[in-house]
């Protein structure tokens, strides 16, 4: 198991900084349709993404491997996270990205606070491949994308470890949140024993990956309309 880098996502002052008092102000009011904006534009650059990607599987698949795909959906995260943090949604901080950019044939396992936690370390590393729930793969705005990449999803039964395993092998990494959902607290929920399984199948180290974040924004059970940010 290798040294665990830290993520760290902190609130912008845009929102949190501004008193009860001046809510509905201005500035206010500014911050939170930046906020809005950024979330909407994820949904709708997905569900168009997501569209052309099918497109493109149905007329090119067989000439477009999972790989490329991966580098295609990496640089889409990145643009989208690049132009988030610019207009002051998102302070994200990964001090060891250029580290876990480089790293190959191993389990990332990360705690799960919000719902960016996948885009981020996907967006950092191109060759990682998401371990992700049966129901977003089909969901308009991201199943195209995961099709591409070549994602793995969690209704697979016995194929879930057997595909694992064999992205291990071809030097790709996979990304699975232990805990099966998102982080409910500040402490890490209990552990799904699946990502053990896969790591014992195929002997490859463990690449753990401990995500702060420093408001509830995004977290499980805040809604995507909260002000909070992230």
């Amino acid at each position: 198991m290798t040294p665990m880098p830290t993520v760290r996502a902190q609130p912008q002052p845009s929102i949190a900084a501004v008193p009860e008092l001046q809510r509905f102000s201005l500035s206010w009011c500014w911050a939170y349709v930046r906020q809005q904006f950024v979330l909407l534009s994820f949904f709708g650059l997905g569900l168009l993404v997501s569209t052309l990607c099918s497109l493109v599987m149905a007329l090119f698949g067989r000439w477009i491997s999972q790989a490329t795909g991966r580098v295609w959906v990496c640089r889409l995260y990145r643009f989208w996270l690049n132009y988030s943090i610019r207009l002051g949604v998102f302070d994200i901080q990964f001090p060891d990205a250029e580290a876990f950019s480089q790293i190959r044939g191993c389990i990332i396992a990360a705690n799960h606070p919000t719902v960016v936690d996948a885009i981020l370390l996907m967006s950092s590393n191109p060759h990682t491949v998401c371990i992700m729930r049966a129901s977003l793969a089909k969901n308009r705005s991201l199943g195209g994308v995961a099709r591409l990449a070549g994602y793995v999803t969690n209704d697979c039964g016995p194929a879930l470890i057997h595909q694992g395993v064999q992205k291990i092998q071809n030097k790709e990494n996979l990304l699975i949140f232990p805990e099966g959902t998102r982080t409910t607290d500040q402490a890490v929920n209990p552990f799904k024993n699946g990502f053990a399984l896969i790591a014992s199948r195929s002997g490859a180290p463990i690449q753990t990956v401990f995500i702060e974040r420093e408001a509830g924004y995004l977290g499980k059970g805040v809604s995507f309309f909260s002000s909070t940010p992230l």
